[in-house]
């Protein structure tokens, strides 16, 4: 029982270490990452995280890549980088327990849209329907306060919305699994980039109505089945037809 029970755990790791990287390698191809800034994380459990590591481009990035993570002082004994990663995500995971997978990047329409004096994602278009009273946004850059309480301060700000806009700094996306928070990711950089084209011609963006956006949102977020399908498509053109995985999270 005792065997079976580790190879469960293994294997479960394997499983994470699987799809949390093939995330960074898609990220890199849908142009949401910064070189080798930028984290992506994904709870085992109560205690173990995987996380980005902090020396190695996102396109490279292969399951043994991933950093297991032993508490702080293992943080901060893999150097500065590293730990500014592991400072924002472990109070993000604790506070928001359910919250499995955790995505910090700073994708560029996103980006631009908050340095705004009204960074509003404007409920104008297709892709921003989703994210109808989803989103939560931070007044001030979040570093402002120090290091030290950095992630303490997003998850704050996040509360319990499932994705925070954060000031001049990018965005967070929380979510069950690696499949449904990249998925939202992607899709809030597309309404984001709609929305600053369209701010750019200099015309007022026309959101939808009230009535128009309830009716719209009424079965809620995109499902999981497309998450992973969508996750599933973007493997195969990122990897090739070997990039196919048998290994699926909940998502």
């Amino acid at each position: 029982m005792a065997i079976a029970r580790v190879q469960s755990v293994d294997r479960e790791e394997a499983h994470a270490r699987d799809v949390l990287a093939a995330a960074h390698r898609i990220a890199a191809h849908d142009g949401l990452a910064e070189g080798t800034w930028n984290h992506f994380s994904l709870m085992l459990d109560s205690e173990r995280m995987l996380i980005t590591p902090a020396d190695r481009h996102w396109a490279l990035i292969d399951p043994d890549s991933l950093v297991l993570t032993a508490g702080d002082d293992d943080a901060r004994e893999r150097g500065l980088q590293f730990l500014i990663g592991y400072r924002i995500h472990r109070p993000l995971h604790e506070i928001r327990p359910a919250a499995r997978c955790v995505l910090h990047a700073h994708p560029p329409y996103a980006t631009a849209l908050s340095l705004l004096d009204e960074p509003e994602l404007i409920v104008a278009s297709q892709m921003s329907v989703g994210f109808a009273g989803r989103i939560a946004y931070n007044d001030r850059y979040d570093l402002i306060g120090g290091a030290a309480g950095q992630g303490e301060r997003i998850a704050t700000a996040l509360g319990d919305k499932d994705v925070l806009l954060l000031r001049g700094h990018g965005v967070m996306i929380v979510g069950a699994g690696v499949e449904s928070a990249y998925l939202d990711l992607y899709t809030l950089e597309l309404a984001c980039r709609s929305q600053i084209l369209a701010m750019s011609s200099g015309r007022e963006v026309r959101p939808l109505g009230v009535i128009e956006v309830a009716e719209l949102t009424a079965s809620g977020p995109d499902s999981d089945d497309e998450a992973r399908r969508h996750f599933a498509a973007m493997r195969m053109l990122v990897d090739g037809p070997r990039g196919r995985s048998t290994l699926n999270l909940t998502g």
